[in-house]
């Protein structure tokens, strides 16, 4: 943080500080194949501590911009909020899994849906949604975390020893949709957070993130009413891993254009070529 605090980047932190004992061997549990095994090794207190030390430091490098990495723990807020009440320049992004998914829902023995921090109760991600409202929480991302299916241990169901992360690239907006409706959230505000304010963090808000003359041409056609159910054939990744197949989900894209260039069609997925470029 000294040697960044005079130039333009952001420093980013997973908020996680395990300070005593191992954080995969939690006390009192043993069984790998249920969740509650894995949600009791990585308590709150792990994101708290880890956000007031982030805050701790940032109050001796004020200068430095700062930005806490898929926040879980809606406990931390207060914290959040207290620390921009001063003036640090910190800014919070959340996940779609920790909006949409809450840990009663969740089976024992389906590493598939493994993340960290982890996902926790109802009433978190209730507050987590009052954090985005607020404004304490800038912006919402997928956190796409892929790998081969072998590496989530599905066949044992060892959610302990699994690979740690959860695939939404192609459902997020489908996801903030349909939870979003139930909460009053109108399609400005998943646009802001997912789009507006990731452009303007990555330092592209000049050229990205709205619809406005001079900015590139990127959007998508989309059917608010649309209703389906996500299925692994559905999912445009090369490994088809994610806790949603299954989900009922409303709105869906049913073109992107990126730079004004047609780049995905719902009709023909796989027939149109890509032309992205390095930023």
């Amino acid at each position: 943080m000294r040697e960044l605090q005079n130039t333009s980047t952001v420093l980013l932190f997973h908020a996680e500080l395990g300070t005593t004992g191992n954080p995969d061997t939690p006390e009192g549990t043993s069984d790998p194949t249920l969740y509650s095994t894995f949600l009791q090794s990585r308590p709150e207190q792990l994101e708290i501590d880890a956000i007031s030390l982030i805050i701790s430091l940032q109050e001796k490098y004020p200068a430095l911009r700062c930005h806490i990495v898929h926040l879980s723990a809606s406990s931390a807020l207060p914290l959040i909020r207290a620390a921009r009440a001063t003036g640090l320049k910190l800014t919070v992004e959340t996940c779609f899994h920790y909006l949409t998914i809450s840990v009663n829902e969740i089976p024992n023995g389906h590493p598939e849906f493994k993340c960290c921090p982890p996902v926790r109760e109802a009433h978190n991600q209730e507050m987590l949604w009052e954090g985005l409202k607020e404004g304490l929480i800038d912006c919402v991302v997928s956190d796409h975390s892929p790998c081969i299916a072998g590496l989530k241990k599905l066949d044992e169901g060892d959610i302990m020893s699994a690979w740690g992360g959860i695939s939404t690239l192609g459902v997020g907006l489908s996801l903030l949709w349909t939870e979003g409706q139930k909460r009053g959230i109108t399609l400005a505000q998943i646009v802001n957070w997912t789009s507006t304010k990731t452009a303007e963090h990555a330092g592209l808000g000049h050229q990205k993130g709205q619809l406005k003359v001079g900015l590139d041409g990127d959007f998508v056609i989309w059917d608010p009413s649309a209703k389906f159910t996500v299925t692994r054939e559905s999912l445009n990744f090369k490994n088809k891993v994610s806790p949603y197949v299954g989900m009922t989900l409303r709105g869906q894209v049913e073109r992107t254009f990126l730079r004004g260039n047609l780049v995905h069609d719902i009709s023909t997925p796989d027939k149109l070529a890509p032309v992205g470029r390095l930023l």
